[in-house]
Protein backbone atom coordinates (compact mmCIF):
# COMPACT_ATOMS: atom_id res chain seq x y z
CA UNK A 1 0.00 0.00 0.00
CA UNK A 2 1.07 3.59 -0.53
CA UNK A 3 -0.38 6.87 0.69
CA UNK A 4 -0.79 10.01 -1.43
CA UNK A 5 -1.37 13.43 0.16
CA UNK A 6 -0.30 17.05 -0.26
CA UNK A 7 2.09 17.37 2.67
CA UNK A 8 3.80 14.02 2.20
CA UNK A 9 7.51 14.96 1.77
CA UNK A 10 8.13 12.53 -1.11
CA UNK A 11 8.29 12.85 -4.89
CA UNK A 12 6.36 10.80 -7.42
CA UNK A 13 7.63 9.31 -10.66
CA UNK A 14 4.81 8.56 -13.11
CA UNK A 15 5.56 6.16 -15.97
CA UNK A 16 2.69 6.24 -18.48
CA UNK A 17 2.64 3.42 -21.02
CA UNK A 18 0.42 3.30 -24.09
CA UNK A 19 -0.40 -0.29 -24.99
CA UNK A 20 -3.00 -2.58 -26.58
CA UNK A 21 -5.54 -4.78 -24.75
CA UNK A 22 -3.81 -8.01 -25.77
CA UNK A 23 -0.47 -6.68 -24.49
CA UNK A 24 -1.61 -4.97 -21.30
CA UNK A 25 -1.13 -7.88 -18.87
CA UNK A 26 2.20 -8.84 -20.45
CA UNK A 27 3.39 -5.32 -19.70
CA UNK A 28 2.01 -5.46 -16.15
CA UNK A 29 3.77 -8.76 -15.47
CA UNK A 30 7.03 -7.27 -16.79
CA UNK A 31 6.64 -4.23 -14.50
CA UNK A 32 5.96 -6.44 -11.47
CA UNK A 33 9.12 -8.45 -12.17
CA UNK A 34 11.06 -5.21 -12.70
CA UNK A 35 9.79 -3.92 -9.33
CA UNK A 36 10.96 -7.01 -7.46
CA UNK A 37 14.28 -7.43 -9.27
CA UNK A 38 15.43 -3.83 -9.71
CA UNK A 39 13.20 -0.97 -8.58
CA UNK A 40 12.72 -2.05 -4.98
CA UNK A 41 16.49 -2.44 -4.56
CA UNK A 42 17.21 1.23 -5.34
CA UNK A 43 18.25 3.65 -2.63
CA UNK A 44 15.48 6.15 -1.92
CA UNK A 45 12.67 3.95 -3.27
CA UNK A 46 9.60 4.04 -1.02
CA UNK A 47 6.69 2.36 -2.80
CA UNK A 48 4.95 1.93 -6.14
CA UNK A 49 1.54 1.07 -7.55
CA UNK A 50 0.74 -0.31 -11.01
CA UNK A 51 -2.57 0.71 -12.59
CA UNK A 52 -4.32 -0.62 -15.69
CA UNK A 53 -7.00 1.22 -17.63
CA UNK A 54 -10.26 -0.71 -17.97
CA UNK A 55 -10.18 -0.22 -21.77
CA UNK A 56 -6.79 -1.95 -21.99
CA UNK A 57 -4.99 1.04 -23.55
CA UNK A 58 -2.88 2.36 -20.64
CA UNK A 59 -0.63 1.11 -17.86
CA UNK A 60 0.63 3.61 -15.29
CA UNK A 61 3.36 2.97 -12.73
CA UNK A 62 3.29 5.42 -9.80
CA UNK A 63 6.58 5.36 -7.87
CA UNK A 64 7.34 7.27 -4.68
CA UNK A 65 10.93 8.45 -4.09
CA UNK A 66 12.49 9.84 -0.95
CA UNK A 67 14.15 12.75 -2.74
CA UNK A 68 15.25 14.09 -6.10
CA UNK A 69 18.83 12.84 -5.71
CA UNK A 70 17.67 9.23 -5.27
CA UNK A 71 15.51 9.46 -8.37
CA UNK A 72 18.35 11.03 -10.37
CA UNK A 73 20.75 8.25 -9.36
CA UNK A 74 18.24 5.65 -10.50
CA UNK A 75 17.16 7.32 -13.74
CA UNK A 76 20.74 8.04 -14.84
CA UNK A 77 21.80 4.39 -14.53
CA UNK A 78 21.14 3.14 -18.08
CA UNK A 79 21.94 -0.45 -17.11
CA UNK A 80 18.70 -0.68 -15.10
CA UNK A 81 16.51 1.73 -17.07
CA UNK A 82 12.92 0.76 -17.88
CA UNK A 83 13.64 0.97 -21.61
CA UNK A 84 16.59 -1.39 -21.18
CA UNK A 85 14.89 -3.96 -18.97
CA UNK A 86 11.36 -3.90 -20.43
CA UNK A 87 11.39 -4.35 -24.19
CA UNK A 88 8.74 -5.00 -26.80
CA UNK A 89 6.52 -2.12 -25.66
CA UNK A 90 6.35 1.60 -26.37
CA UNK A 91 8.67 3.59 -24.11
CA UNK A 92 6.79 5.28 -21.26
CA UNK A 93 6.32 8.99 -20.72
CA UNK A 94 8.25 9.42 -17.45
CA UNK A 95 8.58 12.54 -15.29
CA UNK A 96 9.11 13.40 -11.63
CA UNK A 97 6.26 15.21 -9.82
CA UNK A 98 5.20 16.80 -6.59
CA UNK A 99 1.62 17.40 -5.46
CA UNK A 100 0.36 20.90 -6.23
CA UNK A 101 -3.08 20.65 -4.64
CA UNK A 102 -5.37 18.14 -2.94
CA UNK A 103 -9.14 18.19 -2.55
CA UNK A 104 -10.32 17.88 0.15
CA UNK A 105 -7.21 19.77 1.25
CA UNK A 106 -6.39 17.42 4.14
CA UNK A 107 -7.39 14.21 2.36
CA UNK A 108 -5.19 11.16 2.00
CA UNK A 109 -5.48 8.59 -0.78
CA UNK A 110 -4.75 5.04 0.34
CA UNK A 111 -3.72 2.95 -2.68
CA UNK A 112 -3.87 -0.84 -2.47
CA UNK A 113 -4.02 -3.65 -5.01
CA UNK A 114 -7.53 -4.75 -6.01
CA UNK A 115 -9.21 -1.91 -4.14
CA UNK A 116 -12.83 -1.31 -5.14
CA UNK A 117 -12.36 2.37 -6.01
CA UNK A 118 -11.05 3.44 -9.43
CA UNK A 119 -8.39 5.98 -10.41
CA UNK A 120 -8.56 8.76 -12.99
CA UNK A 121 -5.39 10.08 -14.61
CA UNK A 122 -6.07 13.48 -16.15
CA UNK A 123 -2.94 13.97 -18.27
CA UNK A 124 -1.89 17.42 -19.50
CA UNK A 125 1.17 18.07 -21.68
CA UNK A 126 2.14 21.72 -21.37
CA UNK A 127 2.66 23.44 -24.72
CA UNK A 128 5.24 25.68 -23.06
CA UNK A 129 6.66 24.69 -19.64
CA UNK A 130 7.00 28.38 -18.80
CA UNK A 131 3.19 28.54 -18.66
CA UNK A 132 2.89 25.94 -15.89
CA UNK A 133 2.19 28.57 -13.15
CA UNK A 134 -0.67 30.08 -15.20
CA UNK A 135 -1.96 26.59 -15.96
CA UNK A 136 -1.96 25.72 -12.26
CA UNK A 137 -3.99 28.85 -11.44
CA UNK A 138 -6.76 27.58 -13.72
CA UNK A 139 -6.30 24.10 -12.28
CA UNK A 140 -6.87 25.35 -8.73
CA UNK A 141 -10.18 26.90 -9.81
CA UNK A 142 -11.21 23.72 -11.64
CA UNK A 143 -10.51 21.64 -8.52
CA UNK A 144 -12.55 24.01 -6.36
CA UNK A 145 -15.47 23.72 -8.79
CA UNK A 146 -15.41 19.92 -8.96
CA UNK A 147 -15.22 19.56 -5.18
CA UNK A 148 -18.18 17.62 -3.80
CA UNK A 149 -19.03 16.02 -7.13
CA UNK A 150 -20.94 12.74 -6.59
CA UNK A 151 -18.55 9.82 -6.87
CA UNK A 152 -15.34 11.84 -6.44
CA UNK A 153 -13.69 10.70 -3.20
CA UNK A 154 -10.44 12.66 -3.34
CA UNK A 155 -8.16 14.17 -5.96
CA UNK A 156 -4.47 15.10 -5.96
CA UNK A 157 -3.11 17.26 -8.77
CA UNK A 158 0.56 16.64 -9.60
CA UNK A 159 2.96 19.00 -11.40
CA UNK A 160 6.18 17.80 -12.99
CA UNK A 161 9.33 19.42 -11.69
CA UNK A 162 10.45 20.19 -15.27
CA UNK A 163 7.24 22.12 -16.00
CA UNK A 164 6.31 19.90 -18.93
CA UNK A 165 3.44 17.88 -17.43
CA UNK A 166 0.53 18.11 -15.02
CA UNK A 167 -1.53 15.11 -13.96
CA UNK A 168 -4.67 14.78 -11.91
CA UNK A 169 -4.72 11.65 -9.77
CA UNK A 170 -8.31 11.25 -8.65
CA UNK A 171 -10.16 8.51 -6.81
CA UNK A 172 -13.71 7.68 -7.91
CA UNK A 173 -16.33 5.35 -6.49
CA UNK A 174 -17.48 4.15 -9.92
CA UNK A 175 -16.97 4.44 -13.67
CA UNK A 176 -20.64 5.42 -14.06
CA UNK A 177 -20.44 8.50 -11.83
CA UNK A 178 -17.19 9.58 -13.50
CA UNK A 179 -18.83 9.32 -16.94
CA UNK A 180 -21.86 11.27 -15.70
CA UNK A 181 -19.61 14.09 -14.48
CA UNK A 182 -17.82 14.21 -17.84
CA UNK A 183 -21.13 14.52 -19.69
CA UNK A 184 -21.69 17.86 -17.94
CA UNK A 185 -18.41 18.94 -16.31
CA UNK A 186 -18.88 21.54 -13.55
CA UNK A 187 -15.41 23.01 -14.21
CA UNK A 188 -15.91 23.69 -17.95
CA UNK A 189 -14.66 27.30 -17.88
CA UNK A 190 -11.28 26.77 -16.13
CA UNK A 191 -10.85 23.54 -18.11
CA UNK A 192 -11.04 25.60 -21.29
CA UNK A 193 -8.13 27.73 -20.04
CA UNK A 194 -6.18 24.62 -19.09
CA UNK A 195 -6.68 23.14 -22.55
CA UNK A 196 -5.51 26.36 -24.20
CA UNK A 197 -2.18 25.94 -22.39
CA UNK A 198 -1.79 22.16 -22.55
CA UNK A 199 -2.76 19.19 -24.67
CA UNK A 200 -5.19 17.10 -22.64
CA UNK A 201 -5.04 13.34 -23.11
CA UNK A 202 -8.67 12.82 -22.16
CA UNK A 203 -9.61 9.28 -21.15
CA UNK A 204 -13.13 8.17 -20.37
CA UNK A 205 -11.81 4.90 -18.97
CA UNK A 206 -10.76 4.76 -15.34
CA UNK A 207 -7.95 2.59 -13.95
CA UNK A 208 -7.83 -0.18 -11.39
CA UNK A 209 -4.86 -0.80 -9.10
CA UNK A 210 -3.47 -4.26 -9.83
CA UNK A 211 -0.23 -4.27 -7.80
CA UNK A 212 1.49 -2.39 -5.00
CA UNK A 213 4.88 -2.80 -3.38
CA UNK A 214 6.85 -0.92 -0.72
CA UNK A 215 10.00 -1.11 1.34
CA UNK A 216 7.83 -2.33 4.21
CA UNK A 217 6.40 -5.36 2.38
Amino acid sequence: MLTVFKDNPVLAELDIFVTQPDQQWLLIDSLIAYTHDILKQQSGYIANAIHRSLDGLRVVNYVQWQDRASYASYINNRDIALATEITGFFAPDSHLYDIFMSEPADSQMQIAANMRELVNFGIFRLKDPANQPRFLEATAEAIRQISGQPGLITTHFHRSLDGARAINYGLWSSQELYAKMNANPPMAEPLMVMRSLANNEFQISLHEVVFTESTNS
